[in-house]
């Protein structure tokens, strides 16, 4: 009976080794089909760390920054330490992101998945396309493309009046196109000297929404006076982290214009022109001298023969020039005529010669 038990016992230890060997056996087939197919596909699986990007989410809400989502998958040989995120514009520019959230240098582990804030202004390309790129220490990075969305304010015009220098008016449009509304909170104005100037006093009082497809104008009050004929830009900032900028030149004490010129073929030694001096300006204006810019930038002062220079020009007053000049070796070319004066006022216009 005993045998009898043994022999039982070991048949069943014998049945189950086979049955594990005859599993063992078929795994290892399965992998050998399975790694033969891949093999005949070329596909292999990587020596070095590759990294994914799963996403890149822009917030319209927020141009100040965007977020990256970065996988380091399961099939890595390694965690992978990311250096550098760097984003390149339509222009072409490379544009390295300097505050990262998490920090920079970061490690991702085999399968770890993570996203990171990074503190970038993409406002000023909102309609372009973006490329994104993640940076490794070792292995292959990621680039991922991400299109922005068309989302901006417009600057219709920026007036500097030349009778009232104590304010100036700037109308803002936010497009139809616009993908959202807007919020404006700040503007300022930066002068080519490099005076940057806060404008604090604004009506309607800001912050003011923009809803798309409408436009608002501001009286910004601000003394411009010791900024006239200076190239003046017009700052305005959102709450979502847009910027929008227009240059305008603020006018001179004198608004001076060529409103009109006449050369005559039967007198190919003189002509006239009539220089403004507009109703506009609050100052007189001294001229002194009437020159002649040629196709090829060469200059030549002609003569006036009445009235005699320096002449004082009221406002409001024009007044006209009779010119002695020879011309009749330029007929046919397109010259620039400038009325200059003592305090460095300008009026221009251009004529083809007859």
């Amino acid at each position: 009976m005993k045998i009898s038990k043994n022999l039982s016992a070991i048949s069943k230890i014998l049945l189950i080794l086979l049955l594990l060997l005859a599993v063992i056996i078929g795994s290892i087939f399965s992998y050998l089909l399975v790694a033969g197919y891949y093999l005949n596909l070329d596909i292999n699986v990587p020596e070095n760390t590759t990294l994914s990007v799963v996403d890149v989410n822009l917030n319209m809400q927020n141009a100040e920054t965007f977020n990256i989502t970065v996988l380091n998958p399961t099939y890595s040989p390694t965690e992978s330490i990311i250096t550098e995120i760097l984003v390149i514009t339509e222009d072409n520019k490379v544009h390295a992101i300097l505050n990262v959230n998490p920090e920079l240098p970061y490690e991702l582990n085999k399968g770890q998945e993570e996203t990171l804030v990074c503190d970038w202004n993409w406002g000023d390309h909102a309609g372009e396309t973006l490329k994104v790129i993640v940076m490794p220490n070792e292995g292959s990075g990621a680039v991922y493309e991400v299109a922005t969305s068309l989302v901006g304010l417009e600057i219709s015009s920026a007036i500097f009046t030349t009778t009232d220098t104590q304010r100036f008016n700037v109308t803002i449009k936010n497009p139809a196109a616009s993908a959202s509304d807007l919020k404006v909170t700040k503007i300022t104005v930066t002068m080519e000297n490099g005076t940057d100037v806060d404008i604090r006093e604004v009506s309607p009082l800001i912050p003011v929404t923009l809803l798309t497809g409408t436009s608002t104008t501001f009286v910004c009050s601000w003394d411009w006076t010791n900024y006239r004929g200076m190239n003046a830009t017009v700052n305005v900032y959102t709450s979502q982290g847009y910027e929008f900028h227009r240059t305008e030149t603020t006018p001179k004490a004198a608004q001076l214009s060529i409103t009109d010129s006449d050369f005559d073929s039967s007198e190919l030694s003189k002509f006239s022109i009539a220089v403004k001096n507009s109703e506009d300006s609050i100052a007189v204006a001294n001229l002194t001298t009437v020159e002649i810019v040629f196709e090829d930038y060469t200059t030549e002062e002609v003569s006036v023969e009445l009235p005699s220079l320096p002449y004082t020009l009221s406002i409001g007053d024009t007044v006209t020039l009779d010119c002695l000049w020879d011309w009749s070796d330029h007929r046919g070319e397109t010259v620039q005529i400038y009325v200059k004066t003592s305090e460095g006022y300008l009026g221009y216009t251009q004529q083809t010669l007859p």
